[in-house]
């Protein structure tokens, strides 16, 4: 009886973690689909990629929008009309050295990303080459079984024209319109060489030694 308990408790335990790490899979999928449609200006499907409990975007130079009402006006009106046009523009997006923790019994998560990022961009009416990286410190919600974004923050660290690099000009380009507004400004916008590190959602995985 003792072992028939005990073999219960590890069924169960197994069962956690294989449903621990297919979450782990699908927010991967959910991130990387997000960063091709992305990069193909998609702007109404990755609109379909936020739920509707969604508490804000943030791109640390652009401010923040509220909401899934402030999810359209971020993607669709403001880089919707500030990134179309040109079929000479490009935008490649690299994520990796993704941390994803699940919370609150499997129905919310929270998940890391660096991000690297080449792109062709009118600046000042002149095509240029730019180079970009940030780091997204997202929070995610399990919705009828699909797992969508909640909260999307991408910190800034630089972009750069090709030809300078970010020692020299670390910011250009930033997604600005005067009559597309965000509902506030940027929690924390300090780009290199501020050494700034956006705060981890997760605690040192190593226990501290006595």
């Amino acid at each position: 009886m003792r072992n028939l308990k005990a073999l219960e408790v590890r069924v169960r335990r197994l069962e956690n973690e294989v449903r621990i790490l297919g979450d782990i899979e699908q927010i991967k999928k959910l991130q990387g689909i997000y960063s091709y449609y992305l990069d193909y200006h998609m702007w109404e499907e990755i609109v379909d990629l936020f739920s509707d409990q969604t508490e804000s975007v943030e791109v640390s130079d652009s401010g923040v929008y509220l909401g899934k009402k402030g999810v359209k006006k971020f993607f669709k009106s403001l880089l919707g009309g500030s990134h179309s046009g040109s079929t000479r523009r490009l935008h490649v997006t690299m994520q990796f050295q993704g941390v994803i923790d699940i919370k609150g019994g499997g129905k919310t998560a929270k998940g890391r990303w660096q991000a690297l990022e080449c792109m062709v961009r009118t600046i000042d009416g002149v095509l240029k080459q730019l180079w970009g990286h940030g780091v997204y410190e997202n929070e995610y919600i399990k919705e009828n079984g699909k797992w969508r974004f909640k909260k999307l923050h991408f910190n800034l660290t630089f972009r750069t024209p090709f030809e300078h690099g970010w020692l020299k000009t670390p910011v250009v380009g930033s997604a600005r319109n005067k009559t597309i507004k965000p509902d506030r400004p940027s929690s924390a916008y300090k780009p290199y060489p501020s050494g700034y590190r956006v705060p981890f959602h997760y605690k040192h995985p190593i226990p501290t030694r006595m």
